[in-house]
C-alpha cells in the first residue's frame, strides 16, 4: 500500500525546522523563566505552573516565527558566522528582546500573574536579555547542527 501523501524533501525540511525551533524555544524558555518566576517575581508554584502551561502553548506557536524572525534579521543585518563576536552578541540580543519581551509580558498576563510580579519579571527579563539573546542563538545553532548530523536526510533536504 503506497503512502497517500509522500513527504517531499521540502515538506520534511519545513517540518524539521518547525520541530527544532519549537523544541529549542520551549526548553530554553523553561530553563530561564522558572527561576525568574519562582525566585525573583515570587510567584507561587501554582502560578508558575499556570504561566508555564500557557508558555508551552505560546512557545509552540511562536517557536518557528521566532526562528524565521531571527534568520531574517541576521540576513538583513549581514550577521553570520564570519561576523565579530560582539556583532553576533548585539544582534542576537536585540532579536531576542524585540521578539520575546512583549510575548513574555503577555504570557504572564494570560497566566494570571499579579501586576507587581509581571513588572518585576519584565524588568528582570529585560536586564537578562543581554545574557540570553546570544546564548539562545548559540543553543539554537548547536541544536540545529546536532539534528543535522543525526538526521542528515531530513535536515539537509
Amino acid at each position: 500500500m503506497s503512502d497517500p501523501m509522500p513527504a517531499s524533501p521540502d515538506w520534511r525540511k519545513r517540518a524539521h525546522d518547525f520541530l527544532v525551533d519549537v523544541f529549542v524555544m520551549n526548553s530554553f524558555s523553561y530553563a530561564v523563566a522558572a527561576p525568574i518566576e519562582l525566585l525573583v517575581a515570587g510567584l507561587s508554584f501554582a502560578e508558575h505552573l499556570q504561566v508555564r502551561a500557557v508558555a508551552l502553548v505560546l512557545n509552540t506557536l511562536i517557536g518557528r516565527p521566532y526562528g524565521l524572525w531571527r534568520d531574517w534579521v541576521l540576513g538583513r543585518s549581514a550577521t553570520g558566522p564570519a561576523s565579530s563576536a560582539w556583532r553576533r552578541y548585539w544582534v542576537d540580543t536585540l532579536i531576542f528582546l524585540s521578539f520575546q519581551l512583549p510575548l513574555y509580558v503577555s504570557n504572564m498576563l494570560l497566566g494570571g500573574a499579579q501586576l507587581d510580579g509581571i513588572l518585576k519579571a519584565a524588568a528582570t527579563a529585560t536586564l537578562l536579555s543581554g545574557f540570553l539573546g546570544r546564548p539562545y542563538g548559540l543553543y539554537l545553532e548547536w541544536f540545529k547542527n546536532l539534528v543535522a548530523r543525526r538526521f542528515p536526510l531530513v535536515a539537509g533536504a
